[in-house]
């Protein structure tokens, strides 16, 4: 399942801004072209996110979907080489929150209403605390 479509891609960037960047020639997006970014940065997004969670999320949280947008926006941008300072900087921040959320520094957030089935922790995880020190009846000192 994809994070994102073309369409979100479309609700950032001008139909014509994206056909430039996927298009060899002609004035339509090439939706293959489309298609493999935005699976590139969705690869990239379960990477990190399948550290914590149980994938797929669902439902899509819209946080997901955004980061998603911004990663396969700055694959294209960078597959023509002119990736603006803004496009980057979103991309790093992304990559950046994926790492905290990896790390267990920050979480993906969800609607009140989603399925409380997804976006669980990951089986397998375990805590792990030192060994007790007082008790009611003990003190090891």
């Amino acid at each position: 399942m994809a994070y994102c479509t073309q369409s979100d891609l479309l609700t950032m960037i001008p139909l014509k801004e994206l056909a430039e960047l996927t298009a060899d020639s002609g004035d339509a997006p090439d939706g293959q072209v489309v298609n493999e970014a935005i699976q590139r940065a969705d690869a990239e997004i379960d990477a990190y996110l399948g550290m914590r969670y149980t994938l797929p999320l669902e439902p899509l949280p819209d946080q997901i979907k955004g980061l998603s947008v911004d990663m396969a926006l700055y694959h294209l941008y960078s597959r023509r080489s002119v990736a603006p300072t803004v496009r980057r900087q979103k991309y790093e921040a992304a990559i950046s929150f994926l790492k905290m959320v990896a790390a267990g520094e920050a979480m993906v957030e969800h609607s009140e209403d989603s399925n409380p089935e997804g976006g669980q922790l990951a089986e397998g995880s375990e805590f792990n605390s030192a060994p007790r020190i007082f008790s009611r009846t003990t003190q090891d000192w």
